[in-house]
């Protein structure tokens, strides 16, 4: 009886023992997938830097289809504030006397005054905040002497990294393109 409970004493050992070295493999096992999958993770300015080059190759994809639709590219790549303003803006435009209608900056903001397809040098994200972030682009162009860029600031949105504003010290004033259409709205009321 002695030799069966000693018997008994050991295969239960053996095996919490067996169990726990199993235990800690895997844990091990966990731990390495883990800090694996967290390098491998993309951060959030990689995250911003894709959105910014699927906006730019969008731009293309439209120039080599034969055209341009700057009203979708907002749609797809634009904040809802944007979207009102501009919504905002047609509506009261519709009904505008004469030639007193928003001008806009027609089109700069997208295509930066460039010939298309528009070529992506570098895209330099920044982020401010969990929800804001700004993208400096650079855009190969064709007089070496003449370096063309733009800034996005881009906000997060229903989990998407959108356009809320384009800023461009040599084109707009301090508070860039948005800064325009929010000037036009408050002198006229909208």
């Amino acid at each position: 009886m002695k030799k069966i409970l000693y018997g008994f004493a050991i295969a239960t050992a053996l095996t919490t023992a067996s169990c726990g070295n199993t235990a800690q493999k895997s844990s091990d096992s966990d731990s390495t997938t883990t800090v694996q999958a967290e390098e491998s993770k993309p951060t959030n300015e990689d995250v911003i830097a894709a959105q910014v080059a699927k906006i730019y190759d969008r731009i293309n994809e439209m120039n080599a289809s034969g055209v341009v639709d700057l009203g979708q590219l907002e749609q797809e790549f634009c904040t809802n504030y944007f979207l009102a303003l501009k919504d905002r803006i047609e509506q009261y435009d519709e009904n505008a006397q004469g030639d007193m209608r928003f001008m806009g900056d027609e089109g700069y903001h997208w295509l930066v005054d460039q010939s298309l397809p528009l070529v992506v040098e570098q895209i330099t994200p920044q982020l401010l905040s969990e929800t804001e972030a700004l993208a400096q682009i650079r855009f190969v162009s064709d007089d070496e002497d003449d370096v063309k860029g733009m800034t996005l600031k881009l906000q997060l949105e229903d989990g998407t990294w959108k356009i809320s504003n384009w800023l461009d010290p040599e084109v707009y004033e301090e508070g860039g393109y948005v800064s325009m259409l929010e000037y036009y709205v408050s002198e006229n009321g909208i």
